[in-house]
């Protein structure tokens, strides 16, 4: 009977060890997979601002200390395949009426400009370039602003950066014509493609909220090297920017984009 019990207790003890290894091979697999989510492009880089700057409280529309904030690199300027991409930005709580963005090519000529009514809640919103596509090989400038006070536009909060559109690389296209979302986020951002990595991903979020993985995965994303988004010294609500909703809702346009 004593043998017995001491055999139970090995194999309880055997199976406990066996599944915690398992749980670490597993974490430590995806802590690999997540480490080296996004390769930054070398010697890509362009003007721009990503977290808009303070002003003073009578000039504010964010409710507390919030910044509008752009979910693109440190170089300001992110890659895309597609012609009609989505800009991702955090939008804090806003008494704003109206969001503006624009999009310039490099002529500085305005191929776009499309303006919203910023959501209820704070978060990250996906806006979609419309109307206009973008062309393969040109760079374009685009500028969110946040339009505290209409008639004061000096008083808007501005985030800028560059897009530009590439073809994508024939290989890479090969692996991507049988690879699933989650494998395409990784292909896309071993290329460096920025907008397709966070674009794919934040689509599979959207579609699984709740998921641990896709949520240690986006936030690995904005705060991995070359990005650092939650890190930036100048807002003491940069966590946010990570850790806050992917909302669901869509911006409603405040008028027809000329």
């Amino acid at each position: 009977m004593k043998t017995q019990i001491q055999q139970r207790r090995r194999t309880k003890l055997l199976t406990v060890t066996i599944l915690s290894l398992s749980w670490l091979l597993s974490s430590t697999a995806l802590q690999a997979r997540i480490t080296s989510l996004f390769k930054v492009p070398a010697d890509l880089s362009a003007p721009g601002r990503r977290v808009a700057g303070g002003s003073r409280s009578m000039e504010s529309c964010f409710s507390g200390n919030k910044h509008l904030t752009a979910l693109v690199p440190q170089s300001h300027i992110m890659l895309t395949t597609v012609g009609n991409p989505v800009f991702y930005f955090y939008i804090p709580k806003t008494s704003a009426s109206t969001l503006e963005l624009v999009v310039r090519n490099e002529q500085n000529q305005t191929l776009v400009k499309q303006s919203y009514k910023p959501s209820a809640q704070p978060g990250v919103v996906g806006i979609p370039l419309q109307r206009k596509s973008l062309e393969v090989g040109k760079q374009y400038h685009w500028v969110l602003s946040v339009i505290c006070h209409p008639q004061a536009r000096s008083n808007d909060k501005v985030v800028e950066g560059a897009i530009k559109r590439i073809q994508p690389d024939p290989q890479l296209v090969k692996k991507l014509e049988n690879a699933t979302p989650q494998q395409r986020v990784s292909l896309y951002g071993q290329a460096g493609i920025w907008q397709n990595t966070l674009m794919t991903l934040a689509e599979l979020l959207s579609s699984n909220p709740n998921n641990p993985e896709l949520k240690a995965q986006w936030q690995a994303l904005l705060t991995s090297d070359g990005v650092g988004l939650g890190k930036d010294d100048i807002t003491t609500d940069s966590a946010a920017v990570v850790s806050e909703p992917l909302l669901q809702t869509k911006l409603v346009e405040a008028q027809e984009s000329k």
